[in-house]
C-alpha cells in the first residue's frame, strides 16, 4: 500500500490496501521496527479497517513502502541474429548470450561486484566469443570450438582482492574462443594487434 495522499484519505478500504497494510506491518515486524503485540493490535485495526483514513495511522511511524523500480531489469538471456552483441560490465549482464552471423563481446572491466563467482554461457555460429577481464582477475574458460581456435590470454600477475572467479563456458562453430585480460587503460584492439 502505498501512502494513501489527503483528498482520498476518506475512500473506502478495500481489501487489496487493507491486506497491503499488513503486509508492510508485516515487514515491520520482521525488521524489528514493531513489537509482535503491536502487530496484533496493528493487524486487527487494518483488518476491520472501513476507510482508508483508518490504515493511515497503522502505517505513519513506518519508513515509507520501497517502490519498484521497473525498466531496471536486465535480460537472463540474449540472443542475436546477423549481428554482433557487445555488452560492458558497468551493468547487469545476462547470464546467457548467443549469436548467429556475429561476435559475442563481453567487457567486464571495471566490474564492481560482491559476488565470488560470476558465470556466462556464451554460444556462436560463424563469428567469435570474446570475454575481456582486468589483469588480476581469475578466469576459467570451458567449452569448445569447431573450426576456430581457443585462447587463454590473462595476464600472470597476483590475483586482485575481492576481485570475483570469471567462469565463460562456451561453444563456437566457425569460430574462435577468447578469454583474456588487459591492462588500465590498455585498448581492445590489443590482442587483434598481436595476432596478425
Amino acid at each position: 500500500m502505498t501512502d494513501i495522499p489527503p483528498q482520498q484519505a476518506s475512500l473506502r478500504a478495500s481489501d487489496a490496501d487493507r491486506q497491503a497494510a499488513v503486509d508492510r506491518l508485516e515487514q515491520a515486524l520482521a525488521d524489528g521496527r514493531i513489537t509482535a503485540e503491536e502487530f496484533q493490535e496493528r493487524a486487527a485495526i487494518a483488518q476491520s479497517a472501513v476507510t482508508t483514513t483508518e490504515l493511515r495511522p497503522l502505517l505513519a511511524d513506518l519508513p515509507p513502502q520501497q517502490v519498484e523500480v521497473v525498466g531496471q531489469r536486465h535480460p537472463e538471456s540474449l540472443v542475436n541474429v546477423l549481428g554482433d552483441v557487445r555488452l560492458a560490465g558497468g551493468a547487469e549482464l545476462p547470464r546467457r548470450v548467443g549469436t548467429v552471423l556475429g561476435d559475442v563481446r563481453i567487457d567486464l572491466r571495471g566490474l564492481r561486484t560482491d559476488a565470488e563467482r560470476i558465470e556466462f554461457d556464451l554460444w556462436t555460429g560463424l563469428g567469435d566469443v570474446d570475454v575481456i577481464l582486468d589483469e588480476g582477475v581469475d578466469g576459467e574458460l570451458d567449452g569448445f570450438a569447431v573450426l576456430g581456435n581457443r585462447r587463454i590470454e590473462l595476464a600472470p600477475v597476483p590475483r586482485t582482492p575481492g576481485t570475483p572467479r570469471v567462469v565463460v563456458r562456451a561453444h563456437a562453430v566457425i569460430g574462435d574462443l577468447r578469454l583474456r585480460s588487459l591492462a588500465p587503460g590498455e585498448p581492445v584492439s590489443r590482442w587483434r594487434r598481436r595476432r596478425l
